[in-house]
């Protein structure tokens, strides 16, 4: 909610969003939704940053299936964020690549913010 309102800032989905959820509503262009706040009211907050889906990534990819996808697309990334998982698998897997392919992979705290260049 703190940086929907900037339309510098980006939204990065990188697979499917549940039908009904809220992050189903922003990807399909949701421009405003309604979110309760900390305090139990309603709060209307405007979406003005960008809202980008990876398609065709699978949410449910286990590691070897991650190697596998890195291995065989012809341009390899610069930065991969490893962010759904434990924890220790994360920080484990993005320790892998950035053995492994050097890359910058990083595996985030949970909200915490990355700026991408």
């Amino acid at each position: 909610q703190n940086l929907a309102h900037d339309e510098r800032n980006s939204l990065i989905f990188v697979s499917y969003q549940i039908e009904g959820t809220l992050g189903r509503r922003i990807q399909k262009g949701a421009r405003e939704v309604s979110i309760m706040d900390q305090n139990g009211r309603i709060r209307v907050i405007k979406i003005n940053l960008k809202v980008h889906t990876v398609e065709g990534f699978s949410g449910h990819s286990d590691r070897r299936q991650i190697i596998n996808y890195l291995r065989r697309i012809s341009q390899k990334p610069e930065n991969i964020i490893v962010c759904h998982g434990e924890r220790s698998k994360c920080l484990s897997l993005a320790e892998f690549l950035r053995r492994r392919y050097k890359v910058n992979a990083i595996a985030p705290d949970i909200l915490e913010t990355i700026k991408l260049r």
